[in-house]
């Protein structure tokens, strides 16, 4: 998975950012992706993001409109430090989510470059301002009656890391195909979910 961050420069041009799922990366980076993975759950647990439950308090429809948490690790290119991301595999919810739910009310990229183009040739001085973790400090609508509850599995490594951080995860670990899993209840917007955009711009 690849990110373009365009520093304009005209001497070093665009930078890529390579971006690796969390064994990659904790292989490349060592114990520093350790503590950038780390770093996000905790925030994670902090902001109250999400909740344990047993599978048995869910219905049949939860458990299988239930996407995967994945976890990406990167080295941010000013500082050589690492980050970690916790995404919401929101693709798999397409089909049940309506499309004026889910619509961005961001800027098209084509439009943005646009007026760089202008202020650029105009010379204009341009400001812009960068929101830190804009989307997790969105809560999520409670479902109304009827409505599905939004949950997220967590699977893999992450499973051990946050038992270390929060021990009280461990009772709600089950087994599937052999494989240890945690079910969270969805609190706030979390990144990759398709309605996390518009739920953030509908609080202003």
């Amino acid at each position: 998975m690849m990110k373009i961050k365009a520093k304009f420069d005209t001497e070093e041009g665009l930078n890529f950012i390579q971006q690796y799922y969390i064994n990659q990366g904790l292989k490349k980076f060592g114990d520093d992706g350790k503590d950038a993975v780390e770093k996000e759950l905790r925030q994670m647990l902090l902001r109250d993001c999400f909740t344990p439950e047993f599978v048995r308090d869910m219905t049949a429809s939860e458990q299988k409109k239930t996407q995967s948490a994945m976890m990406l690790v990167a080295e941010k290119q000013f500082k050589k430090t690492n980050k970690g991301c916790l995404v919401y595999q929101g693709d798999g919810t397409r089909e049940w989510l309506l499309q004026e739910d889910t619509a961005s009310p961001t800027a098209l990229q084509e439009a943005i470059t646009t007026t760089r183009v202008i202020d650029a040739h105009k010379g204009r001085d341009v400001l812009t301002m960068n929101m830190p973790n804009a989307f997790i400090q969105t809560y999520m609508p409670e479902a109304k009656e009827g409505e599905d509850r939004i949950y997220m599995k967590i699977t893999g490594m992450m499973v051990q890391i946050l038992i270390d951080m929060a021990p009280e995860y461990r009772k709600y670990v089950v087994l599937e195909n052999r494989k240890r899993v945690i079910y969270v209840r969805v609190l706030r917007a979390i990144y990759g979910m398709l309605q996390s955009s518009l739920l953030f711009y509908n609080q202003f």
